[in-house]
C-alpha cells in the first residue's frame, strides 16, 4: 500500500498498488466531450460524464456465470445491428430497448419474450444474449442461459444423485432465464412434464423468461398446458425471416478471398 499525505485536517488517501489509475476502484471512468458544454458565468465549460471503466470488462467476465456460449460472452444490446435485416425493425427495437431499460416493470408484470422465426440464423439467440447480458450489467440480477436439452441433463443429474444440491434449481429461480431453441426436443412425457414445471414455476413466481424458437407457439409439439403458460407469461415477437448468420458468413468469405488475392 502507498499512502499520500494530505495537509493537516484532511483525511489521508490510501491507494492500492492494484487500483485502476482511470477509475480508482470505483468502476466508473470520468471523461469530458468538447461537443458537450454548458455556460458557467458566461464561459463555455465542458461537462463531466461517467462511463463503465475498461477494467470492469475482465471483472464481469470472471464473474459471468450466465453459461452463454463463449461466442456471446461480450454481447450487449448496443452491439445488435438493427439494420442488417434490410427491413423496418422499429417495433422490434422498441420492444428490445423497453425490456432492457424497463426490466423492473416487465418483472413486476411477470412478462418475458418469445422470440421466434422459421429461419435459422435470424438472430434470435444473439438478441436474447444481448438482452440477457445487458440486463445483467445494468441490474446486477442473476441471469442464466440454457437449452431444453441441457436443462433436462441438469434435472437428470439431480435425480441421479440425491446427496448433491439440485443443479437444475438455479434455472427455476434466477431473475432472468434465457431458454434457447425450444422446439421438438420432447423425447417423452417426462421431458414435457419437466419443461412445464420449469415454465410454470417461473410464471407462478413472476420470474422473467426469454424463449427462442424456430416455431410459433401454436406450432410447438409440446403439451397444451405448456403452450398456455408460454402465452400467458410472454410477449410473442416474430423476428424477420432473414438469416443474418448466412449474411455474415458470406461477408467473411468475401473478405478472406479478397485478402488472399491481394496478398
Amino acid at each position: 500500500m502507498i499512502e499520500f499525505k494530505k495537509p493537516s485536517g484532511i483525511p489521508k488517501r490510501t491507494i492500492s498498488l492494484n487500483e485502476c489509475p482511470k477509475c480508482h476502484g470505483t468502476g466508473w471512468e470520468l471523461y469530458q466531450s468538447s461537443d458537450c458544454t454548458e455556460s458557467i458565468y458566461g464561459q463555455p465549460t465542458m461537462i463531466d460524464y461517467a462511463r463503465r471503466c475498461n477494467c470492469q470488462t475482465n471483472v464481469f467476465a470472471q464473474q459471468d456465470r450466465t453459461e452463454f456460449p463463449s461466442m456471446y460472452r461480450d454481447c450487449d444490446i448496443y452491439k445488435f445491428d438493427w439494420d442488417c435485416y434490410g427491413a423496418d425493425t422499429k417495433d422490434l427495437k422498441s420492444v428490445a430497448f423497453s425490456f432492457f431499460n424497463q426490466f423492473e416493470k416487465w418483472q413486476e408484470e411477470g412478462k418475458g419474450l418469445y422470440l421466434w422465426s422459421k429461419t435459422p440464423g435470424s438472430g434470435k439467440t444473439f438478441l436474447s444474449a444481448c438482452l440477457g447480458k445487458s440486463v445483467m450489467m445494468r441490474t446486477q440480477k442473476v441471469v442464466k442461459y440454457v437449452t431444453p436439452i441441457a436443462y433436462m441433463e441438469k434435472v437428470s443429474e439431480g435425480y441421479n444423485d440425491k446427496n448433491l444440491p439440485d443443479p437444475s434449481r438455479v434455472y427455476r429461480e434466477c431473475s432472468l432465464l434465457i431458454l434457447d431453441d425450444l422446439g421438438t426436443q420432447m423425447k417423452s412425457d417426462w421431458h414435457s412434464q419437466e419443461l412445464f414445471r420449469l415454465i410454470d414455476q417461473r410464471s407462478t413466481n413472476g420470474l422473467v423468461t426469454i424463449i427462442t424458437s424456430n416455431y410459433d407457439v401454436d406450432e410447438l409439439k409440446v403439451d397444451d398446458r405448456l403452450k398456455s403458460r408460454i402465452l400467458k407469461s410472454s410477449i410473442t415477437v416474430h423476428m424477420p425471416e432473414v438469416s443474418i448468420r448466412n449474411q455474415k458468413a458470406a461477408a467473411e468469405q468475401g473478405a478472406f478471398i479478397n485478402r488472399i488475392i491481394a496478398g
